[in-house]
């Protein structure tokens, strides 16, 4: 069997200091649970509310 991979999008519209303290918090419990983080990436939508997309693998 392969690898299984997903996509976590995480937002937040108030604060980024919020967006990256649930980002390391969502790290820290997936790679507990036994997955690989494969990346993180932040932005911005167009309603410049502060997105991250994690990719992670097991």
């Amino acid at each position: 069997m392969g690898k299984t991979f997903k996509v976590l999008k995480l937002s937040n519209v108030w604060s980024t200091e919020k967006l990256r303290k649930e980002v390391e918090d969502t790290l820290n419990k997936v790679s507990n649970e036994g997955w690989n983080i494969v990346s993180v990436a932040f932005g911005s939508s167009n309603a410049q509310i502060a997105t991250a997309m994690i990719t992670i693998s097991k």
